[in-house]
């Protein structure tokens, strides 16, 4: 009897050589899975390639766009009036340079349709590779967060990028090894090494020191649970000891009292913002430029101020005595302030339409046959949604193009095509 490792190395060369496009889709998934946010140009590289891959497709695009269903021609129009929302800002732009340069923000979504439709084309389904680079995430971002903590602890771990947008894909791991774990039927050694990867996961999303990035847990906690609850007592039974498990071990650490630092500092900051508007603080900058972002789209609530003025903004109260030394950013730190500020009323419901409603429709079309997909896809929406709170990654490039495949994963393969059961006619 063949070894699982011979059989799975015999499958994969098949795999190389009768379907070498979904070979390459693959490798680029995988390296953005495990690397995307933590080694520099990873994740732009792979959506390059898979978007010049696209493009030698072209003449193909208008037979692949009739055989998509509903959600996904939907998904892939709501991307495209994601960018155009950018487009029609340009009405109330002042500082056109920086304009230009935010567009790329933006446009990066209209750039994802070809690659959909290569994916569509060739009937590709990714989604093994994104689950076994989440799996192989799980120690590779915990050895780069331990070593920049061994270094210097009192700093975020954050690899080569940012701190937050480093911790968010390593939670975005979590949650996705999260589905494998509870919905895929795999044997119990399997389960362990899950289960250790997760909890590398969540340790380095922890030592990330990006607040927002923890609350993502509780909410994973709470999904697990309403799955628990409808699928097996026993697993809600044994969920129920997570917490507490997690608090012990936080408790007997070093890690532990970091994180009850970095809480105690995040109410000191908030208090005192509220109570006397200092806002010269993490948190007490975060929710001056909200208030200033409101103020925006007050002045401009149809189609906002346009992507790039936002920081000229800041520096023209400053000059006339508002928000002294706080720090200027082009970033409002949420992409839901971001959003009302550079893009209007217009541009906020496009971006909850087509980054959150329109994906979780379309997994939701296919719940039952592709339900490991569908929890996967519901635990990354929800992380996008909530670390959107906090900070604007849609104006990041590298976790913009982690979030266009992961969700162009997750759909393709929640319609991917059975071509041995499908109607020959």
């Amino acid at each position: 009897m063949k070894s699982n490792m011979k059989i799975y190395l015999e499958a994969l060369i098949a795999e190389v050589k009768y379907k070498p496009q979904q070979f390459f889709v693959g490798l680029c998934v995988f390296f953005v899975a495990i690397m995307g946010t933590s080694v520099h140009h990873v994740a732009s590289t792979a959506f390059a390639l898979l978007f010049l891959a696209g493009l030698f497709i072209l003449r193909d695009w208008v037979t692949v766009w009739k055989l998509l269903a509903k959600y996904e021609k939907w998904l892939l129009i709501g991307f495209s009036l994601y960018a155009l929302s950018a487009v029609i800002s340009y009405l109330n732009v002042q500082d056109i340079s920086e304009y230009i340069k935010e567009l790329e923000r933006y446009f990066r979504f209209l750039l994802a349709v070809p690659i959909y439709l290569l994916i569509k084309k060739y009937n590709i389904d990714v989604i093994n590779y994104l689950f076994a680079g989440a799996i192989v995430s799980g120690p590779f971002l915990f050895f780069i967060a331990l070593s920049d903590y061994i270094d210097n602890p009192d700093l975020p771990a954050k690899g080569y990028y940012h701190h937050i947008i480093f911790g968010s894909v390593a939670m975005l791991n979590v949650g996705v090894m999260l589905a494998v774990l509870l919905v895929t039927k795999i044997n119990k050694y399997i389960k362990v090494v899950v289960a250790v990867s997760m909890l590398c996961g969540v340790i380095a999303a922890v030592l990330s020191q990006s607040r927002g990035v923890w609350l993502v847990l509780p909410v994973y906690f709470l999904i697990a649970l309403y799955y628990a609850l409808r699928h097996s007592k026993g697993l809600f039974g044994g969920l129920i000891i997570v917490p507490v498990l997690v608090v012990a071990i936080l408790l007997a650490s070093p890690v532990g009292e970091m994180v009850m630092k970095r809480v105690d500092v995040a109410f000191d900051e908030v208090s005192s913002f509220y109570t006397e508007d200092k806002y010269i603080s993490s948190l007490g900058t975060r929710l001056a430029m909200w208030r200033i972002s409101l103020d925006v789209w007050k002045q401009h609530p149809v189609v906002g101020s346009g992507p790039g003025d936002f920081d000229d903004i800041v520096r023209e109260l400053q000059e006339s005595g508002k928000y002294s030394g706080m720090d200027v950013h082009a970033s409002t730190h949420n992409i839901y302030m971001q959003s009302l500020a550079n893009t209007g009323f217009i541009g906020f419901m496009v971006m909850i339409f087509s980054l959150f409603v329109l994906p979780f429709k379309a997994l939701v079309d296919n719940r039952r046959r592709a339900a490991t997909t569908f929890f996967a896809g519901v635990t990354t929406l929800m992380l996008f949604g909530v670390v959107g709170l906090s900070e604007s990654w849609t104006l990041r490039l590298p976790i913009i193009s982690v979030y266009i495949i992961y969700i162009m994963t997750f759909v393709s393969n929640a319609y991917i095509v059975d071509i041995e059961n499908s109607d020959p006619s």
